[in-house]
């Protein structure tokens, strides 16, 4: 049968590389077709498509056949085709496909068709995090962290007691009010977010995972997990590192197993560490004695921050959902980036590229105050903060170039970034997506960009000046964007 049209779109950096993932993503996309079409999937079979090997399904309805569904992939992307067998069945048919599609390709790129539980220990360090016990923190960081309203309002009142009392040189003065917590922010930011502090007598994390189908793991985490597991947390370390032993797997199993978790319900996995170790072997490529305090924060995201003006002033912040998600030499690569915002003082340099674009948007705003309240003020807005954000972006790639050049891992970071970041991957593969993140205001550039700039200088080499190569090569690329989406 002809079909009346077709839809086909390719998603890269889906990582298919091993037979085990392979054979796993096939099973995860049978079980989420037969799951959304029910008694509606006529059939699934293997295919070849353009060298590569894949399904074909074939969706009915009451009236007949419907679709016909391929996905192909290689190892390292995937390509699916929608085609539509009806001319009159309608686009809400097609549209279905590719919304379930597009969905089960995100969530197996992200989490691999599994989910994963883990639990964290620092010998010597609670077992239960500080912050999680402190009613105090826990209230603070809602509404400093998870409330925009709130940070805006406060933002709001602020400025206008700041016009009120001070006048002309209420934008000066709020300039300089931030100044203080610019130099406090070493303390401020581990203090809010930071859960233990990693230091030469505690340079040990301990991560205990289990890996189940997300069908499996949403059960056993709702029923077992949440409610009891700093009970199971306890079991485990009194038995374990409290005695100063490593957590083997009979033990881990034997504990778990006391909570009806038996051994044929998950994939178990347990890794050790020195996470000081890492942070030691990065000073020493950075050329400093003075070692930036270090704080692990319990927090599922996978992240890493660097706050401070320099070496004396400085902390590193490190997320267990960052250690979960990457091996050692990419938490290397990552912490490399990091310690070059310190090296290069970029909280200063932030500080004084904000500083210089909103002092500019007030002197324009007093001075052109009629037109700065139509339209053109809104455009100029935009214009400045775009602006702004972009040259942001250059720092954000000379990071990446300094990690490159001082630890010698491109390869590292640009496999770390793919595996962290493939939700920003997949938003800039899609048409005019890569133009959208070089224009929105966030300091990152592009994840395919970094990915694809620190790919190439795994095999051609790194550049002589980080900045001139950072600068340049952004450039560029927000130019061939530009002309891309045009």
């Amino acid at each position: 049968m002809v079909g009346a049209a077709i839809w086909e779109r390719e998603i890269p950096f889906v990582d298919l590389n091993d037979e085990a993932t392979r054979r796993r993503f096939e099973e995860f996309l049978v079980k989420a077709m037969r799951d959304a079409y029910g008694k509606y999937l006529g059939g699934a079979l293997n295919v070849n498509y353009l060298g590569m090997p894949g399904l074909m399904f074939y969706i009915d309805d009451e009236a007949g056949p419907l679709l016909e569904i391929l996905v192909a992939y290689s190892a390292s992307s995937v390509r699916y085709r929608v085609q539509l067998l009806r001319p009159f069945a309608g686009p809400p048919a097609v549209e279905r496909a590719i919304g379930l599609l597009e969905g089960v390709l995100r969530l197996f790129a992200e989490t691999g068709g599994m989910g994963v539980a883990y639990f964290v220990f620092v010998p010597g360090r609670q077992l239960v995090p500080p912050r999680t016990e402190s009613g105090a923190k826990r209230a603070l960081q809602s509404l400093l962290l998870n409330n925009l309203v709130f940070l805006f309002a406060i933002s709001i009142l602020v400025s206008y007691l700041a016009y009120v009392t001070l006048r002309e040189y209420a934008p000066f003065a709020l300039l300089l009010s931030q100044v203080p917590l610019m130099l406090v922010s070493h303390k401020l930011v581990p203090w809010m977010m930071g859960d233990w502090r990693i230091d030469r007598l505690h340079r040990y994390v301990y991560l205990v995972g289990l890996r189940m189908p997300l069908d499996k793991y949403q059960e056993v985490v709702s029923k077992v997990l949440m409610p009891r597991r700093y009970e199971i947390k306890q079991k485990i370390y009194m038995h374990s590192l409290g005695r100063g032993e490593e957590p083997d797997s009979d033990l881990i199993k034997s504990v778990l197993s006391e909570y009806d978790i038996q051994p044929n319900d998950y994939e178990l996995e347990t890794r050790k560490i020195d996470l000081y170790g890492i942070v030691e072997r990065i000073a020493r490529c950075f050329g400093t004695k003075k070692m930036p305090p270090v704080y692990l924060s319990n927090v599922v995201v996978p992240n890493a921050a660097a706050s401070g003006v320099g070496w004396g002033l400085s902390s590193i912040l490190v997320t267990t959902g960052l250690l979960s998600r990457l091996d050692d030499d990419e938490i290397e690569a990552v912490l490399g980036h990091e310690f070059s915002h310190i090296a290069r003082h970029d909280v200063v340099s932030f500080f004084l590229l904000s500083s210089a674009e909103y002092l500019s948007r007030v002197f324009i705003a007093m001075m052109y105050w009629p037109l700065f309240a139509t339209l053109l003020g809104f455009l100029y807005l935009w214009f400045s903060l775009t602006v702004l954000f972009v040259l942001a972006k250059f720092v954000e790639a000379r990071a990446d170039l300094d990690s490159a050049v001082r630890l010698g891992k491109p390869g590292k970071l640009a496999s770390a970034l793919r595996k962290i970041g493939f939700r920003h991957i997949y938003l800039e593969s899609r048409s005019g997506g890569r133009l959208l993140a070089w224009l929105r205001w966030d300091p990152h550039p592009p994840l395919t960009f970094r990915y694809e700039k620190l790919i190439e200088l795994s095999t051609r080499g790194t550049p002589i000046s980080p900045w001139r190569e950072a600068i340049a090569s952004c450039l560029r690329d927000l130019a061939r964007s530009l002309s891309a989406a045009l």
